[in-house]
């Protein structure tokens, strides 16, 4: 692997191809979420936490089974004593064994007392740490969910019983999971989401079969101060105050925070500001649905009933095509957009996703402003790069990107494969570059006239690739690919191209795509001048 990627790097400076600079992450941030694929890792790391927890319960339980059986020895020897104890001391060996059992057994008792237990256990655990999440990669996990939410529209409540979009799933969140959920919507000032959050977590500790493992449980109270404070922050205080009392009744204690805090939403009430609410109810905060949104939810008008779209076997392109044509669907005529079907075989998939899994990283977005390509929060998913001469795949998938566009791939762009994870989109943009931000690449080869994109997998809920500006959607499709035309016939960005990658919901979404650059494509598609 180490020899490839030196012959990637070597291949990119020799064609003058070098990545733009790359805004570097924290050190020590993986962006575990981003990719399902890099997310695998996470699962076998926690198998060796959940080994050193068994391995240190079953040193507790050796230190445990030692207590007890002495304390069955002692006992027994004491209640011999406690029968009659100046007949027990009367005699000699009695008196004898009890000097010396106070004086030396129990110092023992209590260095063995003292002696820590499953050290080994807490080092492995300390070990691991450099490849466990991040409060990032929590931010980031919360926030994807959120994404998820608000595009599909889903309830908090179903998203906690683990209905996804109408499904049920083997799967739901606890106690902890939803006050997580909660804690960081209200850190980042999203207070009605993180009401709803905050409610359902209280929702689960109010049953007696949710109990959670000591050291990682949540109280009640806990959740009731921060949910208090969310009401709060939406100027509900007649709510907040309901929540404080309910506290206060069920915390024997009368915690002086609490009582702080009753006595502050009382003045507030009393003041009059909870009659002004200006601050959005729960309902009402529900984000608003426009294309992008019913794109996602697949409510954009089915393409039959277009009669100018069609299906046909494309066999003109080039004379491959004429022995092996290409089913083709035509899904748009403004961009001109085709959708090819079964054009990448499963054993090519999974090959690009053997190639490709190893060096995936953290996608990222060109800023003109910064001259570098920075990670951002509008794409969220890991990408690995490969160059058209990399190995025999890479060359074929090449020549049929060509026979299926008729497009020379002379200075285009590197085959990208992607994958994406929790909530993995990418939000709305073009591909194009505008003149403000072109690149020396750009001014070199050309704006980028064309996108090939590749669908290497079924995506069970979501993912799609959504054009609000036309009312279509393509959902994934293992082994398709849709091509479109960013640029108009003269030469200009077609703003119709506007698209963006859904937020995936359920499945793991693979793609690879390549970005045709225009200059090549001189005698293949010449600029024509606009009609006046």
């Amino acid at each position: 692997m180490k020899r490839s990627i030196l012959l990637f790097a070597v291949a990119l400076i020799a064609a003058g191809l070098a990545p733009l600079p790359v805004q570097s992450q924290e050190e020590g941030e993986q962006s575990h979420s981003t990719s399902v694929a890099g997310m695998v890792k996470l699962l076998q790391v926690e198998a060796q936490l959940i080994d050193a927890l068994k391995d240190y319960a079953g040193e507790l339980d050796k230190k445990l089974q030692a207590v007890r059986s002495g304390i069955v020895s002692m006992r027994q020897e004491s209640k011999r004593a406690q029968a009659s104890m100046e007949e027990y001391l009367s005699n000699p060996l009695n008196s004898f064994k009890l000097i010396r059992r106070m004086h030396r057994d129990w110092t023992l008792w209590q260095i063995f007392m003292d002696e820590p237990v499953g050290l080994t256990q807490v080092d492995s655990v300390q070990e691991l740490r450099d490849q466990m999440p991040t409060s990032t990669d929590l931010e980031e996990a919360v926030t994807a969910l959120d994404r998820i939410q608000t595009t599909y529209g889903l309830t908090t409540a179903d998203i906690s019983s683990g209905i996804l979009d109408g499904r049920q799933y083997n799967v739901s969140l606890s106690a902890l999971d939803t006050y997580a959920m909660g804690q960081i919507l209200f850190d980042e000032g999203k207070y009605a989401a993180a009401a709803g959050w905050l409610y359902q977590s209280l929702v689960w500790l109010e049953d007696k079969n949710n109990r959670l493992p000591a050291p990682v449980e949540v109280s009640k109270g806990e959740v009731q101060a921060v949910y208090a404070e969310t009401l709060l922050k939406l100027e509900r205080h007649a709510d907040a105050l309901t929540v404080v009392n309910i506290a206060l009744e069920g915390d024997k204690r009368n915690d002086i925070k609490m009582l702080l805090k009753k006595s502050e939403i009382e003045t507030l009430i009393r003041m009059g500001t909870n009659t002004i609410v200006t601050a959005p109810t729960l309902k009402s905060t529900a984000a608003p649905v426009g294309e992008y949104e019913r794109g996602c939810r697949g409510l954009f008008p089915s393409l039959s009933t277009n009669r100018k779209l069609h299906c046909l076997y494309n066999s003109s392109n080039s004379d491959f095509l004429r022995l092996a044509p290409l089913k083709m669907e035509l899904v748009g005529l403004d961009p001109y957009m085709v959708l090819y079907h079964d054009v990448i075989s499963a054993s090519e998939i999974s090959q690009l996703q053997e190639m490709a899994t190893p060096g995936l990283k953290r996608a990222t977005v060109y800023k003109s402003s910064a001259s570098r390509s920075v990670v951002v929060k509008t794409r969220t998913s890991k990408v690995a790069w490969f160059t058209d001469a990399f190995n025999e795949l890479t060359e074929r998938l090449n020549r049929r990107i060509s026979d299926m566009t008729n497009f020379e791939l002379l200075g285009s762009e590197m085959l990208q494969v992607m994958n994406y994870g929790l909530g993995g989109h990418y939000d709305k943009h073009y591909d194009f570059f505008n003149a403000s931000s072109a690149t020396n690449l750009t001014q070199m080869n050309g704006d980028r006239i064309a996108t090939v994109l590749f669908y290497l997998t079924d995506v069970e809920q979501g993912g799609a690739t959504v054009f609000p500006n036309i009312q279509r959607a393509v959902f994934p499709q293992r082994g398709s690919a849709i091509v479109w035309y960013n640029l108009l016939d003269d030469g200009e960005t077609n703003p119709q191209t506007l698209h963006a990658a859904c937020p995936v919901l359920v499945g793991s979404k693979w793609v690879c795509n390549k970005w045709i650059r225009e200059r090549a494509q001189l005698f293949r598609r010449p600029c024509l001048k606009r009609g006046k």
